[in-house]
C-alpha cells in the first residue's frame, strides 16, 4: 500500500474542502449566482467528512495495522480506502450540481457501506493482536456505522416529503455527534495512544479501560446534549447530565496520563509537534467544558438558538482539534521530509484556524444582544484565505523522506 501518497491525498482533500470554505465565504458578500450556496454547504460538509476526515483516519490506521501485526493483508483496506475516495467526488460535484437527489445518495450510501466493510475487516483482523488502542479503533468505527442511523433517517425524510422539523434536527444531530465525538474523537484517541506507545510510555491496560468505559458511556449516552431542546423526561435529563461528567472525568484521566508521558514526547517528538499537540489539546479541553456546560438549559438555548454559536462550536472539534490533530499524525508517521517551508505552512495553517475560531466565537458572544460583528465576513474570507493558502503549502512541501 502506498502509505505516503494517500496520507498526501487527504491533505490535497483537505484542500478542497478549504477552497469550497472560501467560495461559501466569498458568496456571502459577493454574487456568484451560477453556484448554490446550499448545495455547497451540503458538498463542503460531506467532502471533508468522508474524502479528508475520513479517509486520513483510514490510512492512519491501516499504518497502525501493518506496524501491530506484519502478517495482516491490508490490500483489502487499499481497495476499501479507493472506493471511498471515488464516492467522495462523486458527492462532491453531485452535491454542487443539485443537492440532496438521487445521485448524491447514491454516492454518499456508497461511502457510508466503505465504513461497514472497514469495520468489519478491522474487527477480524482485531481479534489477531492485543493492544491498548484496538479497543478505541472498535469504538470509533462502531460510532461511525452507529451514525448511518441519522443518515438513512434525513434520507427518508428528505424522499418522502415527511419534514417533521423536530426530528429531521435530531436526526441531523444524531450523525453528526456520533462521527464528531464518536468516530473522529475515539480513532484519535487510539492514534494518540499508540504514538505514545512508540515513545515508550504506553498506558496500563486497567487504566486504558478506565477511561474508555468513561468517555463510551460519555459519547453513547451524551447524544442527548444534542436534543436537549425537546421535551424529555426528568431521569432521562439525569442520565445526560451523568453522561456528560462521565466523559469530563474520562478526559480528566486522559490529560493526567499524557502530562505524566509528556517527557518521553519531549525526548522524541520537535517542537512543533509538541505545540500542535497542545493546540489541539487546548479544543479538546473546550469542547468538554461546553458539552458540561450545555446540561444547564439556560447555556443550551443559547447555544442551539444561535447559528454562529453552532458553527463555531463544529469548527472548534472539527478544525481546531481533529484537522490540526491528524496533520500532526501525518507528521509523526516520519514518512516526509521536515522542511523549514512545510513547517511554516502548519504555523500558518494554526493561525488561520485560531482566528477563524476567535472570530465566530465573537460573532456568536455579540448575537446573544443581536449585534452584528462590524466587517466580519470579510475578515472571515481573508481568514478562510489564509487557511487555504496554508494548506496548499503543507501539500507542497510533503516531501517523502529519501532512505539511505
Amino acid at each position: 500500500m502506498q502509505k505516503t501518497f494517500w496520507l498526501k491525498f487527504s491533505v490535497l482533500n483537505f484542500f478542497i474542502v478549504a477552497v469550497l470554505g472560501v467560495i461559501m465565504r466569498y458568496k456571502i458578500l459577493y454574487s456568484l449566482p451560477f453556484l448554490d450556496q446550499k448545495h455547497l454547504q451540503e458538498a463542503h460538509s460531506h467532502f471533508a467528512f468522508y474524502a479528508w476526515i475520513t479517509n486520513a483516519l483510514y490510512v492512519l490506521i491501516v499504518i497502525y495495522l501493518g506496524k501491530i501485526n506484519v502478517n495482516i493483508d491490508l490490500k483489502k483496506y487499499q481497495r476499501i480506502i479507493i472506493v471511498n475516495i471515488l464516492a467522495s467526488f462523486a458527492m462532491l460535484g453531485s452535491f454542487i450540481y443539485g443537492g440532496y437527489f438521487w445521485g448524491s445518495i447514491a454516492a454518499s450510501t456508497a461511502a457510508l457501506l466503505c465504513t461497514f466493510v472497514f469495520f468489519y475487516f478491522f474487527l477480524k483482523d482485531a481479534a489477531t493482536f492485543n493492544d491498548p488502542s484496538k479497543i478505541w479503533f472498535l469504538a470509533g468505527l462502531f460510532f461511525a456505522v452507529f451514525s448511518s442511523i441519522g443518515v438513512f433517517s434525513l434520507a427518508y425524510f428528505k424522499t418522502s416529503g415527511n419534514m417533521n422539523r423536530d426530528l429531521f434536527l435530531a436526526a441531523e444531530y444524531y450523525y453528526l455527534h456520533f462521527q464528531y465525538n464518536g468516530f473522529f474523537i475515539f480513532s484519535g484517541i487510539g492514534l494518540l495512544f499508540f504514538s505514545l506507545k512508540e515513545v515508550n510510555s504506553e498506558i496500563s491496560e486497567r487504566k486504558n479501560k478506565v477511561i474508555f468505559w468513561f468517555m463510551f458511556f460519555g459519547c453513547l449516552v451524551g447524544y442527548g446534549l444534542s436534543v436537549l431542546w425537546m421535551k424529555l423526561p426528568v431521569y432521562v435529563f439525569a442520565m445526560i447530565v451523568l453522561s456528560a461528567i462521565s466523559q469530563t472525568v474520562g478526559a480528566f484521566f486522559l490529560y493526567a496520563y499524557v502530562k505524566k508521558s509528556w517527557i518521553n514526547l519531549v525526548l522524541n517528538w520537535s517542537p512543533m509537534q509538541r505545540f500542535v499537540l497542545l493546540f489541539a489539546g487546548f479544543a479538546f479541553f473546550v469542547k468538554i467544558v461546553l458539552q458540561l456546560g450545555s446540561t444547564i438549559p439556560e447555556v443550551n438555548q443559547f447555544a442551539f438558538g444561535f447559528r454562529n454559536v453552532v458553527i463555531a462550536y463544529l469548527h472548534l472539534v472539527l478544525l481546531m482539534c481533529i484537522a490540526t490533530f491528524l496533520i500532526n499524525q501525518i507528521l509523526a508517521t516520519n514518512f516526509f521530509t521536515i522542511t523549514k517551508p512545510l513547517l511554516l505552512g502548519v504555523k500558518l495553517l494554526l493561525l488561520g484556524i485560531f482566528l477563524n475560531e476567535f472570530m465566530l466565537g465573537l460573532m456568536g458572544v455579540f448575537s446573544i444582544a443581536y449585534i452584528a460583528v462590524p466587517f466580519a465576513n470579510h475578515f472571515l474570507l481573508y481568514i478562510s484565505l489564509l487557511m487555504m493558502i496554508s494548506i496548499l503549502v503543507i501539500f507542497i512541501n510533503l516531501k517523502k523522506k529519501e532512505i539511505r
